[in-house]
């Protein structure tokens, strides 16, 4: 609660405690003007227009140690006892503000990252149609044709991912089946061997039988995206994956010879849209995150060891 005319702070609760880092007394003791960062003409005017019409509007105030920090200010004028004050309810929207960040900084990545393979495809197309109009060869037809499909497949991988992403917000729902994660594993790799021959890396699988209870569309999933980051990162250098077994849990290993992760990057790798400061190889940075909440919704864990300029090995735990 505000003075109208002077701007004297003459209530205050714990909530305001706790935003401006001040106890009550020492609130009290100071102005609306003292906790604004703009001048004491602008802070007037708006006690003007919310003691005639009331008011809501978004602003800066400082702490008790200068730091500063974005509110949303709802305030409106009434008397009390006969004296004419501004009841003002102030929220911190720091939250709010970096969660509009985040959106915003990810719709450009986003909105970059789908045109490029949209544009791809539509330039392929067109060379397919020309070279037809032209009476070109077939070979120089099939070449367009197949650099189409593999921008289709990473746009489809992208989309994916964002449906990933959304759906991994929430509680997962698993439909838990008895699997063989060796021919899961084996099956997912086999899809990615065309991809990676055309990067250069060779792929190679080691496997042992074990039977658990998973849910074969999700493991699928995070196979694919361990496999997709590994040829992304592994800068042509083979890939080798390996699945283990250890008592009552399956272990899945994905190694690549690529860039590395440096030591402070790998935590922030798994959180969504997080990605090493190091590389700047495009993507939402959703698939590392999507995977970690798909194996953590089995029970297991994700872990990685990376060595910068040598390589990554992801190691996925799953309980049988």
């Amino acid at each position: 609660m505000i003075d109208a005319t002077t701007g004297a702070i003459l209530d205050a609760n714990h909530a305001a405690e706790l935003a401006y880092r001040y106890t009550r007394e020492e609130l009290l003791g100071k102005t609306i003007f003292d906790m604004r960062v703009e001048s004491a003409a602008a802070v007037g005017e708006q006690m003007r227009i919310a003691d005639a019409d009331g008011t809501l509007f978004e602003t800066m105030h400082r702490r008790s140690d200068g730091s500063t920090f974005p509110v949303e200010v709802s305030s409106r004028g009434d008397y009390l006892d006969g004296r004419r004050v501004l009841f003002s309810i102030i929220r911190d929207i720091t939250a709010r503000r970096e969660l509009e960040a985040l959106r915003d900084e990810f719709l450009v990545l986003a909105s970059h990252e789908l045109r490029t393979p949209v544009s791809n495809i539509g330039l392929r197309l067109q060379q397919l149609v020309r070279n037809g109009e032209r009476g070109g060869t077939l070979e120089r037809a099939l070449s367009d044709a197949r650099l189409a499909l593999e921008e289709l497949r990473r746009l489809t991988h992208l989309v994916d991912t964002l449906l990933d992403a959304q759906v991994a917000r929430g509680q997962i729902e698993l439909v838990r089946t008895s699997l063989e994660l060796g021919s899961l594993v084996r099956t997912v790799v086999e899809r990615h061997r065309g991809h990676a021959e055309r990067l250069g890396s060779a792929l190679a699988i080691d496997t042992v039988e074990v039977t658990g209870s998973w849910d074969r569309m999700r493991l699928e999933q995070v196979m694919t995206n361990l496999i997709t980051n590994a040829l992304k990162y592994g800068a042509g250098k083979p890939v080798r994956v390996a699945v283990t077994t250890t008592g009552d849990e399956a272990r899945i290993e994905v190694h690549d010879g690529g860039i590395g992760l440096e030591r402070g990057d790998i935590e922030k790798i798994f959180r969504k849209f997080g990605r090493a400061a190091s590389t700047n190889y495009g993507g939402f940075g959703l698939g590392l995150y999507v995977v970690r909440k798909l194996v953590e919704a089995h029970g297991g864990a994700i872990e990685v060891a990376s060595t910068p300029g040598q390589g990554s090995t992801f190691a996925v735990r799953l309980p049988r």
